[in-house]
């Protein structure tokens, strides 16, 4: 199987790039900065640490990449041959990439009429709907119709913790252990692509808020706190009995909103609510109140 991903980032390497590799996928990424094209076309691939005490390492293999600058031609045959494409460049630059999407589609419905799915993980709400959206105002209406009965553009939420990093391997990428990828199954046409991790909803919306309700509601409060208290690092900022209780207060209040709103069993999202403070007081990740403050 073939998998295209625009974006070779932290992210995109360290969270995406590693579910498609553990899903058996050749992944092809696309990105802008040479330095990283030339290593993954020389190495071929690359590894993964994971914040925790065991400091485990993931190796994923199979990955080679395409500067879309220097060889859009390219981008666009990888497109037109993929299995499924995914995309983690951020929200201002999915407009960037709708041009050469737009081209390898065409070509792709030239040689195939197979069913597609294209998924924006961004950190914001309706991304694939939005990167569509870019994709259809390079199209006829003709095309339009085509693009309707085969290209699937399902939303969708991702959350995982990629640490700001310089590692002497340009190449390695240390992430959190948690993750949720969460994608929206009822706007996929044709068969849903086999993605480990992934879990495939029918309804996503319930599964959004609760990211915002809880992760970066959770996130900022710690940040804000914290940075009252005059700490500079989030994990300790969680050492501090009386800001845990706070945010632990905060969530409780949210929660109650959520289990209300969405029928999420109360003593499930509870644990989801520890898991998610234990993930901010994780020592194995450095991060700034002052810079999730600013950006929760």
């Amino acid at each position: 199987m073939n998998a295209v991903h625009f974006g070779a980032g932290n992210i995109g390497r360290g969270f995406i790039g590693l579910l498609l590799h553990q899903s058996g996928y050749k992944t092809c990424f696309v990105d802008v900065n040479a330095e990283i094209v030339n290593l993954l076309n020389e190495k071929k691939q690359y590894t993964v640490k994971l914040a925790e005490a065991s400091g485990k390492e993931l190796t994923v293999e199979n990955v080679y990449a395409i500067n879309s600058l220097k060889d859009p031609e390219l981008v666009v045959d990888e497109v037109a041959n993929a299995d499924v494409i995914t995309a983690a460049v951020g929200p201002n630059i999915l407009p960037l990439i709708a041009g050469l999407l737009a081209t390898g589609l065409k070509k792709r419905l030239e040689q195939s009429k197979n069913p597609l799915t294209i998924i924006a993980c961004e950190n914001m709400i309706g991304g694939s709907a939005f990167l569509k959206e870019k994709i259809y105002e390079e199209l006829t209406n003709e095309e339009k119709t085509q693009f309707d009965m085969y290209y699937s553009f399902p939303n969708a939420a991702v959350d995982r913790i990629v640490p700001n990093q310089t590692n002497i391997d340009k190449l390695a990428v240390t992430v959190e252990p948690f993750y949720e990828w969460v994608v929206d199954e009822s706007e996929i046409k044709g068969a849903t692509p086999p993605i480990h991790g992934v879990t495939f909803v029918q309804d996503l919306e319930p599964f959004i808020e609760r990211k915002l309700f809880t992760v970066n509601t959770g996130h900022a409060v710690v940040a804000y706190f914290g940075y009252l208290a005059g700490i500079r690092n989030m994990h300790e900022a969680l050492e501090n009995s009386e800001i845990r209780e706070m945010v632990e207060q905060v969530l409780k209040e949210t929660g109650r909103y959520l289990t209300a709103t969405y029928s999420f069993d109360e003593k499930i999202h509870a644990d989801y609510v520890q898991k998610i403070i234990n993930r901010f007081a994780n020592p194995y990740i450095s991060d700034d109140t002052t810079r999730v403050g600013r950006s929760p």
